[in-house]
């Protein structure tokens, strides 16, 4: 339904995946990735950031799968485990432009965090303030973790970017 990504502090660059580990000795990354397996195929490029610094770009030399969450990445240029050691636990970034089209019903985390929750009758239940990534479903986090609500059609109708606002069922009232 969604895809997680959330905005970095310069609001122009969005965290797409998270480099878990080195994988082999010819330059190899395990990374946990934010978008579907799928968008990073197509992707040619993508960003690290130095501590303090700029984003540095990666050229991407191949994507595969790896286990069931994973995926394996080789950078351009980076052809042996000392090369890419120290990017251990680095945070991937795109552009916002550069992200790839999702379709009607999907969303990246970075736009639903800040919007309004109410029922479909107008209670205002509180504020997106994070989304919690799990299986088979994500929760939206409501006030700092006062209340979590499963992403899932049958309880979240109406997601309205434009407005600032999701609008759920209203078996959901009593929170």
């Amino acid at each position: 339904m969604q895809e997680k990504g959330f905005v970095s502090e310069e609001n122009q660059y969005v965290v797409v995946g998270r480099i878990a580990d080195t994988y082999g000795l010819k330059g190899e990354l395990k990374v946990e990735p934010y978008l579907d397996a799928k968008h990073w195929k197509s992707l040619k490029r993508v960003f690290l950031k130095r501590k303090g610094g700029s984003y540095v770009p990666f050229e991407i030399e191949r994507v595969r799968p790896h286990n069931k969450d994973l995926l394996i990445v080789k950078f351009v240029g980076y052809d042996d485990l000392t090369s890419v050691e120290g990017f251990r636990s680095a945070r991937i970034f795109l552009p916002k432009e550069e992200l790839p089209k999702k379709r009607k019903d999907e969303y990246y985390y970075f736009e639903l965090e800040g919007l309004e929750v109410f029922t479909e009758e107008g209670k205002r239940l509180g504020k997106i303030t994070g989304i919690i990534s799990q299986k088979p479903y994500d929760l939206l986090e409501i006030d700092g973790g006062r209340t979590y609500i499963p992403f899932v059609k049958a309880l979240v109708k109406e997601v309205r970017l434009k407005d600032g606002k999701v609008l759920v069922s209203k078996i959901l009232e009593g929170l």
